[in-house]
């Protein structure tokens, strides 16, 4: 992965102004906590937050495992595709979104199962009608193996599906007291939903972020906001391959036109 844009001077700034906004997680010993999370239930002891720095999701993002650091990568290579509306890049962002789908099912085989098959045979014949798919499909949907009908035509739907499946169970909108006001805060429960929010939800609102570089479908950290290529040559080269692209499309177009057009006389 390349994070040589990174800029080293802002790695202990935390993710967010901790005046306006929070992205906390727990303070785990020898780590300085902010507070309490004066939000949550009140069983056991106190816990103890602190804000987030840009430097651990980066580490962390280096450091994620196989299965992980390719559907994030996959994912933010979707998002950036649909933001540049690169059919080019759309196409590859897909490719690589199947390969994480394959990779899951692979993982899924390799788990004892907490029910029987005839259990999720069952199940799925029960949300199929709503799904839209078929019963073992529809099973798979459920567990996040596959994505549902509609994101499978749309890639917006997508993307959506996805991010939003990943974050809902580990984070929690909270609103915070500390140091004597009230501050909006996210509390996230793992490191990488936090790095999600961070990516898909926050960066993108102006912030630096990670990217897939369109050209060498590389991860890197934003040196800018608007940073879109891991170096400016490949900036240059992904505009050559997208130009030679839809001449492709065009010309492929045009040869069915003309294949029809005989066919009919």
């Amino acid at each position: 992965m390349c994070y040589g844009d990174y800029v080293k001077r802002d790695s202990n700034k935390t993710v967010t102004k901790s005046e306006n906004f929070a992205l906390l997680v727990q303070a785990v010993p020898p780590e300085k906590p902010m507070g309490e999370a004066t939000f949550g239930v009140e069983i056991g002891p106190p816990l103890l937050v602190r804000p987030i720095k840009l430097k651990e999701l980066i580490v962390f993002a280096r450091k994620m495992n196989v299965a992980d650091g390719k559907e994030f990568s996959a994912l933010l290579a979707l998002r950036g595709a649909l933001e540049a509306r690169d059919e080019l890049a759309l196409a590859t962002a897909k490719d690589r979104l199947e390969q994480v789908y394959r990779l899951r099912a692979k993982e899924d085989c390799s788990q004892p199962q907490l029910q029987n098959e005839e259990s999720r045979k069952k199940f799925g014949e029960l949300i199929a009608a709503s799904v839209g798919l078929s019963p073992g499909e529809s099973f798979k949907h459920y567990e996040g193996l596959r994505p549902g009908p509609k994101a499978m035509k749309t890639p917006s739907w997508l993307l959506s599906q996805e991010v939003s499946r990943i974050v809902a169970m580990w984070a929690q909108i909270a609103l915070w007291w500390v140091d004597g006001r009230f501050i909006p805060a996210i509390y996230c429960f793992n490191m990488k939903t936090a790095l999600y929010i961070h990516s898909f939800f926050l960066a993108p609102s102006g912030g630096r972020g990670f990217r897939i570089c369109p050209c060498c479908g590389e991860q890197f950290f934003q040196g800018r906001s608007n940073q879109e290529y891991c170096k400016p040559a490949h900036r240059d080269a992904h505009r050559v391959a997208r130009f030679r692209d839809k001449k492709k499309a065009l010309k492929s177009g045009k040869d069915r036109k003309k294949d029809v057009t005989q066919k009919t006389r």
